[in-house]
């Protein structure tokens, strides 16, 4: 395994995943296991007309993300943003808080794809406190904020109150230092 994990955070537009929901933020950390030199890498939002969305799901990304319509008209084209991401993970170790709503709920399907394209590690919430755990991979983004203000204190990775798909990589990057440091990953 080399040293370098790139955690994987997306923004999605509701909890049920694939073919109900999009993805609609993607926010990639490069980070170094054994340096602790960690860098963001890539924070795209796709471009999804809000109209087409609906109110139900844009409301979902303004309660979870603070995502605004107009932070979507901003966006890129999807097809680009997935081959942005793959461009950057292809090849490489892969990681995220919960595996199953990042990968097995939406980067498993086209055009994120990304099955037999990466190596993609455990779930960094795998060996935390129950408490810090998912529920049901929904519970994701929450979760990451529960975890990041529990157990790390000063907000190291400097997301301030930040709720996109970038903060929630960062957090993750942190948490995942966390649990290495302490022999669980």
């Amino acid at each position: 395994m080399s040293d370098d994990v790139y955690v994987v955070q997306t923004a999605t537009s509701g909890p049920n995943g694939y073919p109900y929901d999009e993805i609609i933020e993607v926010g990639i950390c490069r980070a170094n296991l054994e340096t602790r030199e960690w860098e963001p890498v890539l924070s795209e939002t796709v471009y999804i007309d809000p109209k087409e969305l609906g109110k139900e799901k844009l409301d979902y990304l303004t309660d979870n993300y603070g995502i605004m319509p107009a932070h979507i008209y901003d966006g890129i084209p999807e097809d680009k943003v997935a081959s942005d991401v793959l461009a950057i993970i292809k090849g490489k170790d892969v990681a995220c808080y919960d595996a199953k709503q990042e990968f097995g709920r939406y980067m498993i399907c086209k055009p994120w794809d990304v099955t037999y394209q990466t190596h993609i590690m455990p779930s960094i919430s795998a060996r935390m406190p129950i408490s810090l755990r998912c529920k049901v991979p929904s519970d994701e983004p929450q979760i990451i904020r529960k975890a990041y203000r529990r157990l790390l204190k000063d907000d190291p990775a400097g997301v301030g109150r930040g709720r996109r798909a970038i903060d929630l990589a960062k957090m993750s990057v942190f948490l995942m230092f966390l649990m290495r440091d302490k022999g669980k990953y």
